[in-house]
């Protein structure tokens, strides 16, 4: 699926998502995917959206799908949450969080990792001193539906896929 405009990548997978329930229920988070101690939960989310590819080809190699960014919607308490590339989560009230990029993602395999997108921890960095994301640490990403690059290799460099995918991201913030 190709659309041209990030309003349009996110209406087709809402589109294609319309009606669907997601493959599993959620399940709990494995340890490596805990935040540290002193943290808890503020929030869940669900997320409906895609993840992009770039078709891309490294010299003497065959053209390849290369992750470029996802680009979802989040149904959070406080309402929509738009999360797009840095990773960053950006909410109706202006808040936002990027990903701090000094600490390492921690990644776990989905267990149909054929199929969907890994399961993480990220640490962010709020980019708003207030709003709901203002006191947020970390970001969980579990429960993944979809979302892997197509199984099929490209035919031109630079065709770009937007793979559909619902998962639900846990927000973490310090405890009091």
């Amino acid at each position: 699926m190709i659309a041209k405009t990030a309003k349009g990548w996110v209406a087709a997978a809402l589109w294609l998502f319309a009606g669907a329930t997601t493959a599993h229920a959620d399940e709990a988070a494995p340890t490596a995917l805990q935040p540290p101690a002193g943290y808890t939960v503020a929030f869940t989310a669900k997320a409906t959206g895609v993840q992009i590819y770039t078709s891309t080809m490294d010299s003497g190699s065959p053209l390849k799908w290369t992750f470029e960014a996802p680009l979802a919607e989040l149904r959070a308490p406080s309402g929509v949450i738009h999360h797009y590339a840095g990773p960053s989560w950006e909410a109706a009230d202006g808040s936002k969080i990027v990903r701090d990029k000094d600490a390492p993602v921690t990644t776990v395999a989905a267990k149909q990792a054929a199929a969907d997108i890994p399961w993480l921890l990220i640490k962010v960095t709020p980019a708003a001193t207030t709003g709901v994301l203002s006191k947020v640490a970390y970001v969980q990403r579990i429960s993944t539906t979809g979302g892997v690059a197509p199984a099929v290799p490209p035919t031109n460099a630079g065709t770009k896929v937007g793979v559909p995918y619902t998962a639900t991201y846990v927000f973490y913030v310090k405890s009091n």
